[in-house]
């Protein structure tokens, strides 16, 4: 079968600059060890392949026998642990006969458009994992000396192998994990990627062609890395200084007279060039040289609730004599992103001068199998910018992320911080050719702010002074640190400015945590603290293993969709969860009181850190997404992409405008994250006992400035106070207007923590006292009556939806989603405005949710509603 996806580009003139088509259907795979031929015979047209699956590229070999039915779904139950060569743990090796250990080959037959005659050509490798033998009808072009490391893009010279049809071409990869098999006291040994202890491990270890193929035709000129640096006068802002950027190469064997020309807009600006044969140059336009790059009035790039998110296109040209060569082009953004350390020593940022408090979370590749759609990432990133989460720190032992995950946080306002890899590898070189490769892949992206070297450790001083070096070489215009954080906080100024979490916090924090502990609480900068284990809601509990899988915790199938430590590392959260709201008599009570625990930890961390900014600087929580159904893990959304507790916590404390509660003295603030200030707004307080009899109130008036926080006044509450107790606050601005409320569940018995003891897999937090909400069983039934109306934007359908309190007793923490049709699963993503919220008795609220409308799958969208006590 041949097939040709072709993608028709003209740049500038009226001759065609530069065609490329993507080699993504038609392809064939099979294992080395059942075709028993060698690449010569297999990359030609006479070869007929017997038994060989169709796959579409890209993807990874499991994903591939995945969806040729070889295997099920191996996201569901113990399914994964029943594909060959599967192992438990943390594992770096292939085992001795698994079906992975051996090479696998992806074959292809494809034609050139006729417009591809008498141009050179070239063949993209954009992604392998691990190493590949190339092969074109019938000839080795690249060997798997030369095509190794998983973060490294390949391009390859073909114009004398490619005919105009019937061309084959056959890829053997070959799987990272080919060393001796013994215990390594590392994470990781090779340029590949891994994944710690999030999930487990698959068993090819995503090997595969993981990017794109593609084939290429130019003139005598081809442009490559096309970059745009800009310098923005502050704090005016009024002007902002261009530089562009790019490589030339001659692709033939004669010298070559060109220009390069390229535009911003309106903006024209050209260079002549002469090149020797074969020879590579980069070219600079200044403003020096070229004074229309000096722009006035420039639209800004901002993080999102700064400002918009401008977006600018450089498209270039190389012209051979009168006919056009090739083109590149690549968007960016005009902005000053700068991170500094404090005078206590931890890392700080500032965006277009000015300062930004740092409340994001670690994100993770979205797919362990690598089925990178951009469905995933667009909703995950939007999940974030709709939270107010402002920073996603890319995690070092997964991908160095993709061109899809950088545009989509580009255009919704994400900062990234890109950590270079998980540890040290053996082969240094390698390390660097990846690391150069992905630099000039990413530097174009203005949601790109910050480096991290590795995790939790040192690079070695090799590889540090690399990576320096590349990052001052191609001029990313970024700051870097060494390591990701220090456990031991005293050791910061060392590691760059920032400390790592600590087990308890990755166990199980209280929403007391961050406001009672110092050396890992609200303070300085934190790369991956958090609250703990984050458990998933019912929905998608039941979706990740059959029924008599889910309860009770820690079954073998539940205890494996946890992290690889297994379900008993989550032992502390579980005896909070026991003791704050009372044991579970089965998966969803279990599912019901976990929201309620983990929104309240993260709504207290959030908060914690917008109480103290900026003797707080930021934290990036572990973590953010997972790459699989699991659940209790870190993630704040889903691998289902449903949003629990924590999320709506997070989103509730990083409101920009927001009036808070302060677990450590009681206090009340108003939290400012605008750049402008407010006067004259109303900070409102009420707090209910159990019977929703109110025991104090209070209100004042109180001014807050840009960026900044406001200290109202002390809630009180009389000795004889219920054990759990509410306190409501409200603010208005000064035409009465609601900007934001918070409504808490307080105990009398205090949140006190103790000296953790444990190491390993065992550990205990030892808290001296945990908040008593077990009267929350007992809380009176109540009725809610809800309305919805749902209407199609476009590509969206949104939703206006009407709740009310129809009861007399609180209706507690409703949660709402939207199904796909009368008992159907639930739709998502869906972006709800507020969601887990408590009404009094009659009390009624407004909100929205928007989501794609293609989730509905065709189906009429059914409301679902549910509350605690219903």
């Amino acid at each position: 079968m041949r097939h040709t996806c072709a993608v028709f580009v003209l740049a500038f003139g009226s001759c065609l600059a530069a065609e490329e088509i993507l080699l993504r259907e038609g392809w064939t795979f099979e294992s080395a060890a059942k075709a028993g031929v060698s690449g010569r015979v297999i990359a030609t047209a006479d070869y007929q392949p017997s038994g060989w699956r169709r796959v579409r590229v890209p993807s990874t070999v499991l994903a591939a026998l995945v969806d040729a039915g070889v295997y099920p779904d191996p996201f569901y139950g113990l399914n994964l642990k029943k594909i060959p060569g599967y192992r438990d743990g943390r594992w770096l090796v292939m085992p001795a006969g698994s079906p992975f250990r051996s090479s696998w080959w992806y074959r292809v037959q494809f034609d050139l458009p006729g417009s591809f005659r008498g141009r050179n050509i070239t063949l993209h490798l954009d992604g392998i994992n691990y190493q590949a033998n190339v092969w074109l009808n019938g000839r080795l072009i690249a060997d798997a000396q030369k095509v190794r490391g998983m973060f490294r893009r390949f391009q390859f010279p073909v114009t004398g192998i490619v005919r105009p049809l019937a061309n084959v071409l056959a890829v053997e990869v070959i799987a990272p994990g080919q060393g001796p098999d013994k215990q390594y006291d590392t994470k990781q040994i090779e340029a590949t990627t891994g994944w710690d202890d999030h999930n487990p491990q698959p068993p090819d270890l995503n090997m595969g062609i993981w990017r794109d193929v593609r084939a290429r035709a130019t003139g005598p000129l081809s442009l490559h890395h096309p970059y745009v640096t800009t310098k923005l006068s502050l704090p005016a802002m009024d002007q902002a200084e261009l530089t562009v950027i790019t490589e030339v190469r001659n692709e033939t064997d004669q010298e070559i007279h060109g220009e390069v020309r390229g535009e911003i807009e309106s903006i024209r600006f050209a260079q002549p060039v002469t090149l020797k044969p074969g020879e590579k140059r980069w070219i600079t336009f200044t403003p020096a040289t070229h004074p229309q790059l000096r722009l006035k009035s420039p639209r800004v790039w901002w993080p999102y609730g700064m400002g918009s998110q401008e977006l600018y296109r450089l498209r270039l040209n190389a012209r051979s004599g009168i006919d056009d060569s090739d083109w590149a082009e690549t968007g960016f953004g005009i902005r000053e992103a700068a991170t500094f350390t404090d005078e206590e020593g931890w890392r700080a940022y500032r965006i277009n001068g000015r300062r930004v408090l740092i409340r994001g979370g670690a994100w993770m590749t979205s797919d362990m199998l690598l089925r990178l759609d951009g469905r995933r990432t667009e909703a995950l990133v939007r999940y974030a910018a709709h939270a107010g989460l402002n920073m996603l720190r890319s995690e070092g032992f997964s991908i160095r992320e993709t061109d899809e995950f950088y545009d989509t946080c580009d255009r919704m306002g994400v900062m990234v911080t890109q950590q270079i890899f998980g540890r040290s590898i053996p082969d240094e070189k390698l390390a660097i050719d990846c690391i150069e490769d992905t630099l000039l892949r990413i530097r174009n992206h203005p949601s790109l702010v910050h480096f991290l070297g590795h995790d939790e450790t040192y690079p070695t001083p090799a590889l540090d002074q690399a990576y320096r070096d590349l990052i001052s070489k191609h001029q990313l215009n970024r700051t870097y640190q060494p390591h990701s954080g220090a456990f031991d906080v005293g050791e910061r100024r060392q590691t760059g400015g920032t400390r790592t979490g600590t087990r308890e916090l990755w166990t199980y924090a209280t929403p007391a945590h961050y406001y009672l502990k110092k050396e890992d609480g609200a303070w300085g900068f934190a790369q991956s603290g958090g609250i703990g284990g984050v458990v998933s809601p019912y929905e998608s509990m039941r979706r990740m293993m059959p029924k008599e899988d889910l309860w009770p915790p820690f079954t073998e199938s539940w205890s494996f969709h946890t992290v690889i430590q297994g379900g008993q590392y989550f032992d502390e959260m579980v005896k909070a969860l026991n003791r704050r709201y009372g044991p579970s008599k089965g998966i969803e009570e279990f599912c019901r009181k976990s929201q309620a625990l983990n929104y309240e930890s993260a709504r207290g961390m959030f908060e914690a850190y917008g109480r103290n900014k900026y003797s707080a600087t930021g934290i990036t929580t572990w973590k953010y997404d997972a790459a699989w159904p699991a659940s209790p893990t870190w993630q704040y959304v889903d691998w289902h992409l449903i949003a629990g507790g924590a999320y709506y916590g997070a989103k509730k404390a990083c409101e920009p405008l927001h009036i808070q509660y302060s677990y450590d003295d009681r206090s009340v603030w108003v939290v400012n994250s605008h750049s402008s200030s407010f006067a004259g707004l109303r900070a409102a307080a009420r707090v209910l006992d159990f019977d929703l009899k109110e025991r104090f109130s209070r209100i004042v008036s109180i001014d807050v400035a840009a960026d900044g926080k406001s200290r109202a006044f002390v809630v009180d509450w009389p000795t004889d106070m219920t054990r759990t107790f509410y306190v409501f606050l409200e603010l208005t601005d000064t035409a009465g207007k609601l900007i934001s409320t918070n409504r808490y569940w307080l105990s009398t018995a205090p949140d006190t923590p103790g000296t953790p003891t444990g190491r390993d897999q065992v550990f205990r937090a030892n808290h001296k006292s945990l908040a008593d909400f077990t009267a929350l069983e007992r809380l009176g039934k109540t009725t809610v009556a809800v309305s919805a109306e749902f209407q199609r934007h476009g590509v969206e359908t949104a939703g206006n939806i009407r709740v009310r309190n129809t009861g007399k007793a609180l209706a507690f923490l409703v949660n709402l989603g939207v199904l796909k049709g009368a008992g159907g699963e639930e739709a998502s993503p869906a972006y709800w405005d507020d969601n887990y919220f408590s009404l009094l008795p009659g009390e009624e609220r407004t909100l929205s949710v928007r989501l794609p409308a293609a989730e509905l799958a065709g189906q009429t969208p059914v409301l679902r509603t549910e509350w605690w006590n219903q």
